[in-house]
């Protein structure tokens, strides 16, 4: 027969004085103790018995969605998991007990788990999260409910809901994880549509959450987890008055919620201003115009001389702002860069502001610009001093790696820029 039970947050004796009820029988046909021990077993019994183990949808307070780890777990209170991202691997001890209801713990360190309610959280070697709080995820789960298909868990830490059901005994690990994997590259773009009914919604994903704004402006975010169907959302506000809950991976990149044909998720390309205010792009110094180019080896010889290596320089909006960014010496400095923009490719550099006076890095931006020649190459920008208007281009509207910015008055300058924050070749 199949058992299930529900776990209760606080068993305590019910006590009943003689003046509010003369007489009472016991809610329980079993004291506490008694009951408490037997969820216990029962959890234990559960988890040992899937002999493909348990698929666990993981996911944190810090806002980045769910995760898929899954676990096995043996008698003898040790448990073998692995996580999607890095593929993670370890083995580890864990207990099921007493703790305001049932409580599992993975209580020594498991690096596929772990990896998730550690402080500092980190993908493929880039952090993620704030410091000191990474993905705010548990390592420690009140146990909600828990039948042989499905345990329903829920943060000691942080009160996240993670379920985990079983892996089907004909599927391996690594073919879970080679699906996962599939659908998850198909499924990458820079930019989305969520297309509800007649109207088209723009989205952003972060990691594992997709981020848009309703028709009333409201910003909403779609927590979400790949499966080897697609996407399963974990839960989040309605959208225009809809809830979503999955969205299907199909080749036609028409992903459509099964829950409601009138909801569907689709990529779309980025434009380059969208790109370029996206990441971080170091200069190509082989790629860029001679003459610009020159004044920048010049300026970077020069520093060299002062024992000031100019190590790279690149467009960052990090800061909080544009910043025409460097690491100089064996520090960082940005330098905010004046602008405007218009349509999907225009953008007009206006000049560059040092500010002696502000963080650490903008100090450093206006020393090195003042005393190590990054004026000169950010005047490189200003074709004849002037404000410029240039046009982008990327190599790839799905993925771009490459951006040129080209001079509109001037097109024999022009820089090329890679995507992320690299040694510059001077």
């Amino acid at each position: 027969m199949k058992k299930t039970y529900r776990l209760l947050f606080a068993l305590t004796a019910l006590v009943f004085t003689a003046s509010c009820t003369p007489e009472v029988e016991d809610a329980f046909d079993k004291p506490s103790p008694d009951r408490i021990a037997e969820a216990i077993s029962e959890t234990k019994d559960i988890l040992t018995a899937a002999p493909n183990g348990w698929k666990m949808a993981y996911q944190g307070s810090g806002g980045f969605g769910g995760f898929n780890i899954l676990c096995r777990f043996d008698k003898e209170d040790n448990v073998f998991c692995e996580e999607e991202s890095d593929h993670a691997k370890g083995t580890s001890h864990y207990t099921v007990q007493q703790g305001q209801g049932v409580l599992l713990s993975f209580d020594s360190f498991n690096a596929a788990l772990h990896k998730y309610s550690d402080p500092v959280g980190k993908i493929n070697g880039k952090s993620v999260g704030k410091d000191g709080k990474g993905f705010q995820g548990d390592f420690e789960f009140r146990v909600m409910s828990c039948t042989k298909d499905s345990i329903v868990l829920e943060g000691r830490k942080h009160g996240d809901r993670v379920v985990m059901t079983p892996m089907p005994e004909d599927l391996t690990w690594d073919s879970f994880f080679t699906q996962i994997a599939t659908v998850a590259s198909g499924m990458s773009s820079e930019r989305y549509n969520i297309i509800i009914d007649k109207d088209t919604l723009p989205a952003r994903m972060n990691l594992h959450t997709l981020h848009t704004t309703d028709k009333n402006g409201k910003a909403v975010a779609i927590p979400f987890i790949y499966t080897p169907q697609g996407i399963e959302v974990l839960k989040g506000d309605s959208l225009n008055g809809r809830k979503l809950t999955a969205f299907t991976y199909s080749t036609d990149d028409k992903w459509v919620d099964p829950n409601d044909k009138g909801v569907m998720l689709s990529p779309r390309d980025i434009t380059p201003l969208e790109a370029f205010f996206s990441d971080n792009w170091t200069i190509n110094v082989g790629y860029s115009s001679t003459a610009e180019m020159n004044i920048w080896k010049a300026a970077a010889a020069y520093a060299a001389s002062k024992n000031m290596e100019i190590v790279t320089v690149f467009f960052s909006t990090t800061p909080g702002f544009l910043s025409l960014s460097s690491y100089v010496g064996d520090d960082w400095g940005n330098l905010r860069t004046l602008y405007s923009t218009s349509g999907k490719n225009q953008i007009t550099i206006k000049g560059f502001r040092p500010n002696p006076k502000g963080t650490a890095n903008e100090r450093n931006g206006a020393v090195y610009y003042n005393q190590y020649k990054l004026k000169d190459i950010a005047n490189t920008f200003l074709v004849n001093g002037q404000a410029t208007d240039y046009t982008l281009s990327i190599d790839d509207p799905k993925h771009p790696l490459w951006l040129r910015m080209t001079s509109n008055s001037h097109d024999e300058v022009s820089f090329v820029f890679y995507r992320g924050i690299w040694s510059a070749d001077f």
